[in-house]
């Protein structure tokens, strides 16, 4: 399978091919909007190259120039779980299902970048300040996901499923291709190792239900992790980090 990455300020996107056209995963934030249109130059694939984009869950850091694209294409099916439905309606990351901070490095760490801002601007950020996107309303032609489903049952010319991963989100999804690549959005990731973060990311809604995520990913085959945050990294390494981080030592958002 080729899969171009599209590294942009904070995430990675993903391109992978559909026949004579594209799949991209997830977007990033809206204020990588010139970025986003760079990379793909880069990449050689026009924005009325991509016929679906498959959306790993809601947050602003991959849903933040959904709507934008959808309008630059209206062609383009955009792939989600049924849940993110209502989560794009809202326009904020949710945060009613509970989950914080993986451990208290983390949480100094935001802490402190926050306190730079204040140094900056003499305004101290509120935390949820970053967590917006624009709303985005699911269309007749897009494909809400309540099941496992394989990519060719979609429409999309890959031999790979997409399967839901919950634990960061509740409507979390990954894309597993037969091969062994995973392209994991944030149910993995290989950011800030120096903090102990272990390959979850910064914020985690369920920790049980995040390693859950993670035995099924392997269960089913999982040879490679792509995530939205850092490099790729082999996926036996989520066996060897598996119940590392404790929910005790989690830090309210």
């Amino acid at each position: 399978m080729e899969i171009i990455t599209l590294r942009l300020s904070f995430t990675n996107d993903y391109l992978f091919r559909n026949g004579d056209s594209w799949v991209l995963v997830d977007t990033g934030y809206a204020e990588d909007r010139a970025l986003f249109e760079r990379r793909l130059a880069e990449a050689g694939v026009a924005i009325s190259d991509i016929s679906h984009l498959i959306l790993t869950h809601h947050h602003d850091d991959h849903a933040g120039l959904l709507r934008w694209l959808v309008t630059q294409n209206p062609q383009i099916v955009v792939v989600m779980s049924a849940l993110s439905r209502e989560l794009l309606l809202v326009g904020h990351n949710d945060l009613s299902h509970g989950g914080g901070l993986i451990n208290r490095k983390i949480a100094r760490i935001i802490g402190l970048k926050r306190f730079v801002v204040f140094l900056k601007t003499g305004t101290l950020p509120r935390k949820e300040a970053n967590l917006g996107f624009e709303p985005y309303t699911a269309r007749e032609n897009d494909i809400l996901l309540s099941c496992e489903v394989r990519l060719r049952d979609i429409g999309i010319e890959a031999e790979g499923a997409i399967l839901a991963t919950p634990g960061h989100t509740v409507d979390s999804v990954s894309v597993l291709f037969d091969d062994g690549d995973c392209l994991a959005g944030d149910a993995a990731a290989a950011m800030l190792p120096f903090a102990g973060t272990r390959h979850c990311v910064v914020f985690v809604m369920d920790l049980g239900q995040y390693y859950e995520s993670w035995r099924l990913l392997l269960s089913r085959g999982a040879r490679r992790i792509l995530p939205a945050h850092g490099k790729a990294f082999p996926a036996g390494l989520l066996e060897r980090d598996m119940g590392k981080n404790r929910p005790e030592e989690m830090v309210a958002y």
